[in-house]
């Protein structure tokens, strides 16, 4: 009889897990050694954290779990923060976590913690392993971690289980790892569907990262040209719609310039919801305005209710709709004329605080000096505002931040995720001065695994997203500015390939220096905050009355 140890890493082998992301303890180390000897991959890690985090980024490229693994007490805890994310931004994760010994657990209060009910809350499902049919219950926990929605599940191992022979009374093939196609709506709520939309005027469609992009993106697209309105994305939606469509008209849900893009919402008369899950939404607008929801799984979640709501495979429902009598709508040509260049006047704002580059520029040239298809991933703050607007993405699974739990130190473990999936691509960080110093010390792993992209670091010595949000309010400047860091020279010391850059010439040099560097590239940007301020800043009413009343006329 194998041992418990060995019966998870064997059933985890036999599923398709190849690598793992973690710290070991000594507790843990049983599940390792067997791992080890099957060939998995084990990516050493500086934090619990990063090895979560990178685990979220595989099981959302992958769409299958990625699987981090910490020993009990402070590693389990520090792990929490990539499995929690996994759970709002729906990414398939098995979290391993080494738990007390069974037989000790009565008496002892050193590092014994729950695990099972620490991680309940953020995980579809927890289980304790007890040495008894372990094969059928990891087969359980991969299953239930991708059925819709994704999520992360959690696995503690007592430490003494980990050793015990493992006892099977139950055929662990029963466990099926099939969760089937999403069901075909019947054809009356498809019908009633297209009827709603049909009789609107001005309807704009919204696509989430509920879409699975290898069946749903060209009925998407189809659906799109057939409409023929203003389209949005959330940020983990970007690349399902090429963002060089003439109807894609920007990015929503919590990012820059988005009061204007709420105020566009307003004048529309129905939002047809494509995957929106309201998870990306840190507002309410989807509550308060007439949404009409198509997704494989209901969204319908407290007090909120949609307009409509037909769960199901949406390409299909797509592919039946395109064939009905849909448009034309009656937007009015230069109202979306006024919003394209409302939107350009906040993104590219005048003001100007001293020395340091623009971010939105710094965005744009980035994305003039990198290919069409680069990985691109971004951490959270002011940052997340401006990247996730300004970053033109034109396929999926090519643009990856935090959102829904919009997690500082996402960033670069995210990078380093990607880099190990497609080795070949270029990969691109772009992370904030606070976020990066949350996980700089990762570029130790990056060269001792080979691991190399570049990372732009946008560097105000702030916290300029909380500045602005106390300055909003009339508070002062209090607890947000940090002192002044070289993080090239930090990096240099780390072993990476690093530049400090105070102009957009220079950026270009370090650019073009570093996507052939050979090694973890690290570009430090001094970065003028002032724009942040405008990026977030509430629209002004009486303003855009004034510029769109013609527009409006008549409507």
């Amino acid at each position: 009889m194998a041992s418990c140890a060995r019966v998870l890493a064997e059933t985890l082998w036999d599923v398709g897990v190849r690598r793992l992301f973690g710290l070991p303890g000594g507790e843990i180390l049983d599940f390792i050694e067997a791992a080890r000897r099957l060939g998995m991959e084990f990516v050493l890690t500086r934090h619990e954290a990063t090895a979560s985090f990178m685990a979220d980024v595989t099981g959302q490229i992958n769409r299958r779990p990625g699987v981090c693994v910490a020993t009990l007490g402070p590693g389990a805890m520090n792990m929490i923060l990539g499995v929690a994310n996994a759970y709002l931004d729906r990414s398939p994760l098995l979290a391993i976590t080494a738990s007390t010994a069974q037989s000790s657990a009565p008496y002892a209060t050193h590092q014994n913690l729950d695990l099972n009910a620490v991680y309940q809350p953020f995980t579809k499902m927890t289980v304790m392993l007890d040495g008894e049919n372990t094969a059928a219950k990891v087969r359980c926990a991969y299953r239930t971690s991708i059925e819709l929605p994704m999520g992360p599940v959690h696995i503690a191992l007592p430490s003494d289980v980990a050793s015990s022979k493992d006892r099977e009374t139950q055929d662990p093939t029963t466990v099926s790892l099939d969760v089937g196609l999403p069901a075909t709506p019947p054809s009356e709520v498809v019908l009633q569907m297209g009827q709603v939309i049909e009789k609107a005027i001005r309807p704009i469609i919204i696509l989430g990262h509920g879409l699975e992009a290898d069946s749903t993106a060209q009925p998407i697209r189809e659906f799109v040209e057939k409409l023929a309105v203003p389209t949005f994305v959330t940020p983990k939606a970007k690349g399902i719609l090429p963002e060089d469509n003439p109807w894609f008209f920007g990015v929503c849900a919590g990012v820059a310039a988005d009061s204007v893009i709420v105020n566009f919402f307003e004048k529309s008369d129905l939002l047809v919801a494509l995957g929106f899950d309201p998870v990306e939404s840190d507002s309410l607008w989807h509550h308060t305005m007439r949404l009409v929801s198509i997704n494989p799984v209901s969204i319908a979640a407290g007090k909120y209710r949609p307009y409509l709501e037909l769960v199901g495979d949406v390409g299909k429902v797509l592919a039946v709709l395109c064939e009905e009598n849909l448009g034309p709508f009656g937007w009015p040509k230069d109202q979306l004329e006024t919003y394209r260049q409302l939107m350009e006047q906040t993104l590219r704002p005048t003001e100007r605080s001293g020395p340091g580059l623009s971010p939105y520029e710094v965005t744009l040239r980035l994305r003039e000096l990198f290919p069409r298809d680069t990985i691109f991933t971004t951490d959270v703050g002011s940052i997340k505002f401006v990247t996730s607007q300004c970053w033109k993405v034109f396929e999926s699974q090519t643009f990856f931040q935090s959102n829904g739990l919009s997690s500082m130190s996402y960033g670069f473990p995210a990078a380093m995720a990607a880099k190990l999936i497609f080795p070949e691509r270029q990969v691109l960080c772009t992370v904030g001065d606070g976020g990066f110093a949350m996980t700089f010390a990762e570029i130790e792993t990056c060269l001792r695994l080979g691991i190399d992209f570049v990372t732009v670091v946008y560097n105000d010595s702030s916290l300029s997203l909380i500045s602005a949000a106390q300055q909003k309010k009339g508070h002062p400047n209090y607890g947000v500015d940090f002192g002044p860091v070289d993080f090239a020279a930090v990096c240099r010391g780390l072993g990476a390939w690093t530049r400090r850059v105070e102009t957009m010439e220079e950026l270009d040099e370090a650019v073009r220096i570093a996507l052939n560097a050979g090694r973890p590239a690290v570009i430090d940007v001094l970065i003028d905050p002032a724009e942040y301020r405008a990026h977030v800043a509430p629209l002004d009413k009486e303003l855009l009355d004034r510029r769109t009343t013609s527009s409006t006329e008549g409507i």
